[in-house]
């Protein structure tokens, strides 16, 4: 406020003086005569970043941004000065899409039949046709949907030899790539990835997948992309084997499965559902695997996950 006095609001008096500031950043003033604190700006401050302001482990009080770098923003406490650091590339929360189980209207071994009839490469009709109960083929969609947020893949820890390539995904004209990482002995697939690009980042983001926190030492075959060329460059503990063009069967016969499911599905609606469809295609294709395509058996491991989590 330029040249104007500022006075209380309660006694009107001009002797006062300023009192530091509140939690949002506004200008306090406390009254010599009535002895009242105010402020004249009531605005709560914006937030420069959407996640949760840290608390003090010390004192236990909020922290304020003390200096924000590139990569990471550092926090510090008003009171006894203790700090923090929080990257600022976190992940986003993906809640899942219900509470519960509870809304369903069928039981729920009907509904985790139609989710791996589904990932089978049926139809949704004839998934409808086959429960023999009296459902639409939207209501079985939304179940995908839902369940499909649920389960995810298994890595085993003495997978030492495994094999990498990427399949097309079209939609709208638009090339989507789908990458899988399937192990040699048990031919299960242990990391997947969906990108718009077939470059290095990509790779790296598919092998970081992979190892998670356990680094191994392990044998890479792949068709010699250009791309997994930054295996090399990134990864000292990894033997990269290269075979020609179509010979590297265990990705190419879970790419035909896979095909095989994106034409019954006539396409994709919607391509942001696809990172859900390939997740749960990998753990319903696993499990088939590993149960001798046995449905009942899956549906059973299915549901011992749900109870169980």
């Amino acid at each position: 406020m330029q040249n104007s006095v500022v006075s209380c609001p309660k006694c009107g008096s001009t002797n006062i003086y300023k009192n530091g500031h509140d939690k949002y950043g506004n200008q306090q003033y406390f009254c010599k005569d009535c002895k009242r604190t105010f402020r004249l700006v009531h605005s709560k401050k914006h937030k420069l970043f959407s996640f949760p302001y840290p608390k003090c482990p010390v004192c236990g009080k909020t922290m304020q941004i003390h200096k924000i770098k590139k990569a990471f923003v550092k926090f510090r406490c008003r009171s006894c000065h203790t700090r923090d650091e929080i990257p600022t590339n976190l992940p986003q929360f993906v809640p899942l899409p219900f509470d519960s189980f509870k809304f369903f209207r069928f039981p729920i071994f009907i509904v985790l039949k139609a989710f791996v009839l589904y990932f089978k490469a049926v139809s949704l009709r004839s998934i409808r046709d086959s429960l023999n109960i009296k459902v639409s083929h939207v209501a079985i969609y939304k179940w995908i949907l839902k369940l499909s947020c649920f389960f995810s893949i298994l890595v085993p820890v003495d997978a030492f030899k495994v094999h990498g390539d990427e399949t097309v995904v079209l939609f709208k004209s638009k090339k989507y790539y789908v990458w899988f990482l399937v192990e040699h002995d048990s031919n299960l697939i242990v990391a997947w990835h969906v990108s718009k690009y077939r470059d290095m980042g990509q790779v790296k983001i598919l092998l970081e997948k992979f190892f998670g926190n356990n680094e191994r030492t392990i044998e890479l075959i792949t068709d010699g992309l250009g791309a997994y060329g930054a295996v090399k460059i990134l990864y000292k503990n990894i033997n990269h084997i290269v075979v020609r063009l179509g010979q590297n069967n265990q990705c190419e016969s879970k790419f035909s499965l896979f095909q095989d499911f994106v034409r019954a599905k006539r396409g994709f609606k919607n391509i942001d559902n696809l990172p859900m469809y390939v997740n749960s295609f990998c753990v319903v294709r696993n499990l088939l695997k590993l149960n001798n395509n046995d449905i009942a058996r899956v549906i059973c491991v299915l549901l011992s996950s749900i109870t169980t989590s």
